[in-house]
């Protein structure tokens, strides 16, 4: 990298770095754009790219013809249609100054345009290219550039884009051609926006979510209206919290028309996505300077999806870029008041309550902040604020006071129900940060939190807490029970079933107990049991299948099994540790009159004791009314002369067990609950119960 290019030695800004782009604009605004040695190329259109198409040609700068232009050394490529280009340069190359210009239609030179370089979004790393700048309608290009006032073209690949008008895009123009206002709209107002806002929205096969049907934003072109490629993309990534809105300016030519507005966009997604390797387009929204809004980035308007557009700073902000340069010419009001209304809608939606509020980050790494470093920037802010650029140029930046003042205006008048019930269950002390903004999704309206979830049918929002924000879908429902914790595992109940998280993984099921998902084994015996009235659980809805089986809930699964046996329990009861009173004294005083347990020598029955193995053999044995004195058993150990031998003998060849794999029944060992549901299961069916 040249010297010149570098950035101060210590973190404050430099007003000499900041005015990069404005001081070589500056510069080849002072070139005379007369007498080029070149031969001048027709006026010729590419009519092979229509419909919408995006083409883009590669050619190598060396293999061009090197003349001057003002004593500027100057690659001319005639007779090549463009509306757009960029250019790449090998990746031990220090970045060049790149300007380019175009032979338009009328046969004149377009002014030089410089070419602004740009960073990989996945590495953070600066990328050996520049950005794809808007020439216009094109017949030739002109491109020079320098590395220490050293020619350097010979060693450049030039991206010549050509994009074309498609059908659609006369309705693109229409959809931003309401009146734009500078007063923000009512809620009332705002929902009424939203069917012109979804009307050009379709269902584009997309690796990534589309966006829904939002609440409160203003209207906006959907990727699917202006074209976007939807192959071309990668998936990308979404953020646990929105901290900051960033401005940008794309800095090519200002000289387009509302009809091209949406070429422009294809052309700066097929050259980020194609060319450059990127997921997608960089920002997350365009904004024309006719006040088109386009949505950008693809995985959904309402998620905090990670831009490429702010080094150091894309997870956790929102990049929306004006289309053109703004460097020394005042953006349009129309652009002005769309970026407001954006700002204020965004930083409403993730529930933000100034525009002029500040935030602490931590950088990621930029060229100006060190990673790590923690700093305090504005919720909205200017690309220049944490990169070494003049970006969004001089005369945006210095409007920025006014735009944050008319964002304000549009959240003070903007639709706010989600945000008073984020306030009443709490704020984000409660229910976190927002992970998905106000959409529509089945019957609801929701807002998705880290920590929480606001929900909307047709009357009043709610605010709920739950560790389920982020995971939950419609179709769950409303909360009904707050979540908790149970063996490691965090569960809720829902209206239309449980969520059940283990580790990382979280499984939404419609099954009787919370704790039982579709892939635990014996799920299937567990179900069964309770639909039989077998067992109901515990209270919160679990039923713990990993926990050991106690001995008065095994004596109570076999009674009513068997149609719960009509059945006067003893006035007094024949176990010291079974009060009359105590539950299920009924069931274990019933199997002590059927013989089925006896309890223990000194007068006990031990209820909460767990249940071995080799008793549950007996319990189900005796219960059967099995004679079978057979103790050949094919376990190794459980010898003929095993307290419970027959028993065991009996439960195998019934088909009840099968043992372990190593060839052992393990009679000590006490048996889990999920287990004795299989146990049990199988018992009924050898009875025909």
């Amino acid at each position: 990298m040249s010297q010149r290019h570098l950035p101060p030695a210590t973190d404050a800004s430099s007003s000499a770095s900041l005015t990069r782009r404005t001081l070589l604009a500056a510069t080849a605004a002072a070139v005379p754009t007369g007498a080029a040695l070149f031969g001048a190329a027709p006026a010729l259109a590419d009519p092979s790219v229509t419909d919408g198409e995006t083409r883009i040609v590669d050619v190598p700068l060396a293999e061009v013809p090197l003349g001057e232009v003002d004593g500027a050394p100057t690659r001319e490529l005639a007779e090549q249609p463009a509306t757009m280009v960029g250019v790449t340069w090998p990746d031990d190359m220090d970045e060049p100054e790149v300007q380019a210009r175009g032979l338009d239609l009328e046969g004149e030179w377009t002014p030089w345009l410089l070419l602004e370089s740009t960073e990989d979004p996945e590495t953070g790393e600066a990328v050996a290219g520049t950005e794809a700048g808007w020439i216009g309608a094109v017949s030739a290009l002109q491109i020079r550039a320098l590395l220490d006032g050293a020619d350097v073209t010979e060693r450049l690949v030039a991206h010549v884009v050509t994009t074309s008008p498609a059908p659609a895009d006369a309705q693109v123009v229409a959809l931003a051609d309401a009146p734009v206002t500078d007063t923000a709209a009512s809620g009332a107002e705002a929902a009424e926006t939203e069917p012109r806002q979804m009307r050009m929205m379709s269902a584009a096969r997309s690796v990534n979510p589309a966006t829904p049907t939002l609440v409160g934003a203003p209207s906006f072109t959907s990727r699917a209206a202006w074209g976007a490629n939807e192959s071309w993309v990668r998936s990308t990534r979404a953020a646990d919290e929105l901290k900051s809105v960033v401005v940008h300016h794309t800095a090519g030519s200002n000289n387009y028309s509302r009809a091209e507005s949406a070429q422009i966009v294809r052309g700066i997604q097929r050259y980020h996505a194609v060319t450059l390797g990127w997921a997608d387009i960089g920002y997350n929204m365009l904004v024309s300077r006719y006040g088109q809004v386009f949505e950008g980035r693809g995985g959904g308007l309402h998620r905090n999806i990670i831009g490429a557009h702010a080094l150091g700073f894309n997870t956790e902000s929102f990049g929306i870029s004006v289309m053109g340069d703004y460097s020394s010419s005042a953006p349009p009001r129309a652009a002005q008041v769309a970026l407001s209304q954006l700002v204020g809608w965004k930083l409403l939606s993730t529930f933000h309550t100034r525009t002029d509020a500040t935030v602490r980050w931590t950088s990621g790494g930029s060229d100006k902040y060190s990673a790590g470093r923690r700093i305090t920037l504005p919720v909205m802010m200017g690309h220049r604020d944490v990169n070494y650029t003049a970006c969004p140029g001089d005369s945006l930046y210095a409007r920025f006071g006014a735009i944050r003042d008319d964002a304000q205006d549009f959240h003070n008048g903007g639709w706010k129900e989600h945000l008073w019930a984020f306030e009443g269950a709490g704020g984000a002390s409660a229910l976190g940060t927002v992970v998905r903004s106000a959409h529509r999704t089945g019957r609801f309206t929701a807002t998705q939190l880290t920590k929480g979830l606001v929900l909307q049918e047709d009357g009043r929002a709610h605010g709920y807490a739950t560790p389920f924000g982020k995971q939950w879908r419609a179709g769950w429902g409303r909360p009904e029970k707050a979540a908790f914790s149970l063996d490691g595992q965090t569960m809720q109940k829902f209206d239309h079933g449980g969520a059940l998280r283990t580790g990382s993984s979280t499984v939404f099921h419609d099954g009787t107990f919370l704790d039982v998902p579709p892939d635990l084994m014996y799920r299937a015996e567990i179900e069964k049991l309770a639909g039989r009235e077998i067992t109901r659980g515990w209270p919160d809805h679990t039923y713990r299948p990993l926990a050991e089986i106690q001995r008065d809930a095994m004596v109570a699964f076999v009674y009513r099994a068997l149609g719960k046996p009509a059945f006067d329990p003893p006035k007094t009861s024949p176990f010291s540790d079974m009060p009359p009173s105590r539950m299920f004294y009924k069931e274990i005083t019933w199997a002590r009159h059927r013989h089925i347990t006896n309890g223990w020598p000194d007068g006990t029955f031990r209820p909460t004791a767990p249940v071995e193995r080799g008793a549950v053999a007996a319990f189900l044995y005796r219960a059967s009314g099995a004679t079978s004195t057979k103790t050949s058993t094919r376990f190794s150990d459980v010898p003929r002369n095993h307290q419970f031998a027959k028993e065991i003998t009996w439960l195998a060849d019934a088909g009840i067990t099968t043992g372990w794999p190593d060839g052992t029944f393990r009679p000590v060992a006490p048996i889990a609950r999920d287990a004795m549901a299989a146990f049990m299961i199988r018992w009924m069916k050898h009875r025909g119960l």
